[in-house]
């Protein structure tokens, strides 16, 4: 029997599975396909019976917070409560939600004591408009949230040893300058090719093409914005490029117009993710695509009315880490809003759905150059540098005029604008102005979205080469995606 060209042979994905992830990358990938069986079995079980796993789970994490860190222990004493008390959700709502704040200023206390520091690994926030803050991680969590990442993209037809082109803008997570070994090994060995988005114009974007072209992936994985400006261009380039057997969408929310555009110059289905950088992958699309399923392994959400929207059904999601010991994340206000969906989805998993992602959103900056700058590549380039800045919010407002709002931490230093301003100098040029204004707070949207990136320009059609060929409107593609 022949193989449809450029499908995955299933014994490659094997290999990956039970052998080259787990020899390779050891840290998150140890115990790995137990752990994805076990999940895989939790996905066949009622709605109520995960429910009640998730329940009894968040009932230990509470209890071990407060055995073993001096923040909850404060906290739940504050609030004349006890872990054991806790029996409804109800209880769980006397506990005050975490905030980025409290991590900055409270890290140490936070740290589980029944793990010793080089158990535990180091990352940061993500977010919007907030600068990041530290976190750690115990290593059982790390390749807990690994097994339940490959789960979500095993539904979007993602498996282990898949070729990925990602079209990515979080610099931490790759080399900017690889060596020739980490290159063999990235591409060769973990198959997977890296398109950074801090800056489009054609001539990148062509390159995208063709680096696409020679390494062929079955899926791309993408902030939905710089994907669908790519798109836009094999659109209108009007050159043959490969097709991707899937696509997967994270980082911002997927806006129904940015679907349209990705599923028909892909000529593929589309899935969408939710994570953070606090929690990794927190819910996914299935294949019904009736919205997100929440892996009830991994967290316990709570929805709480945005007062005020001007979106009927809003909801503010706190959100606590299941798996987490060594750095307890309990009801943290993770700066998201979320419609609720249907309680179960007609794919018969039990977990529960959420409807849309409707707080994290993000803009494109254009340039008098003609180049565009993608605003959800920017937020830790431009910050982490910069810690006497707790909220930053950039603005355009004409082709050469921008404006920088921030919110200062009590460490705040003219010095922190100065890195601020070369750091914006090395992404934008020297042609475009920058001014700086001090505000109390940058608060969310009525709508609920926290807006990181604003522009008041509307974006310039990208050039079309006029000499290429192909069916208007529409790029041919390679054979075999």
């Amino acid at each position: 029997m022949t193989r449809r060209q450029g499908e995955q042979p299933q014994w490659l994905n094997r290999v990956y599975t039970r052998i080259v992830h787990p020899l390779f990358e050891r840290r998150h990938y140890q115990g790995f396909t137990d752990r994805l069986r076990r999940y895989q079995r939790m996905e066949g079980l009622s709605l109520q019976a995960n429910r009640e796993l998730q329940w009894r789970a968040l009932v230990r994490l509470l209890q071990h917070a407060y055995d073993t860190t001096s923040f909850y222990r404060h906290r739940f004493e504050a609030a004349g409560l006890r872990p054991s008390e806790i029996a409804s959700p109800s209880d769980l709502e006397r506990i005050p939600p975490l905030t980025r704040d409290d991590i900055r200023e409270h890290l140490s206390g936070l740290q589980s004591n029944s793990y010793r520091a080089g158990e535990l690994s180091h990352a940061a926030t993500g977010g919007t408009t907030d600068t990041p803050v530290p976190l750690l991680r115990s290593r059982e969590a790390v390749r807990e949230k690994m097994a339940i990442q490959w789960r979500f993209n095993s539904w979007a037809g993602f498996l282990p040893g898949d070729k990925v082109f990602y079209v990515w803008g979080a610099r931490q997570d790759f080399s900017e300058n690889p060596s020739w070994r980490w290159r063999l090994y990235d591409r060769h060995l973990m198959r997977q090719v890296y398109a950074p988005t801090s800056l489009f114009n054609e001539s990148v974007l062509e390159s995208y093409r063709q680096s696409m072209n020679r390494f062929r992936p079955r899926v791309i994985y993408a902030y939905p914005t710089p994907l669908a400006l790519f798109c836009e261009y094999l659109r209108d380039s009007r050159k043959p490029y490969q097709r991707p057997r899937t696509a997967i969408c994270t980082a911002e929310s997927l806006l129904p117009s940015q679907r349209r555009v990705i599923e028909e110059m892909l000529g593929c289905p589309v899935f969408e993710h939710y994570g953070s950088r606090e929690f990794a992958m927190i819910a996914g699309e299935c294949e019904r695509h009736q919205g997100l399923h929440l892996n009830t392994a991994a967290a316990y959400v709570e929805f709480l009315p945005f007062a005020g929207s001007e979106v009927e059904g809003l909801h503010e999601l706190l959100v606590t880490d299941l798996l987490n010991y060594g750095m307890p994340l309990i009801r943290y206000r993770i700066n998201d809003c979320a419609l609720l969906g249907p309680e179960q989805c007609a794919c018969g998993r039990g977990f529960p759905l959420l409807g849309q992602i409707t707080g994290r959103v993000t803009e494109v900056f254009h340039l008098a150059n003609g180049d565009s700058v993608p605003g959800i590549s920017l937020h830790r380039v431009i910050t982490e540098d910069c810690p006497g800045l707790r909220k930053i919010q950039l603005i355009q407002d004409t082709l050469h005029d921008f404006r920088v709002r921030f919110v200062p931490t009590r460490t705040f230093a003219q010095a922190d604008l100065a890195t601020l301003r070369s750091r914006l100098g090395q992404r934008f040029g020297e042609s475009v102005h920058w001014t700086f204004e001090q505000v109390a707070d940058i608060k969310r949207e009525r709508s609920g979205k926290t807006r990181f990136c604003i522009s008041y320009l509307t974006r310039p059609a990208i050039r079309r080469d006029e000499g290429s060929t192909g069916e208007p409107g529409r790029g041919p593609t390679l054979p075999g995606g």
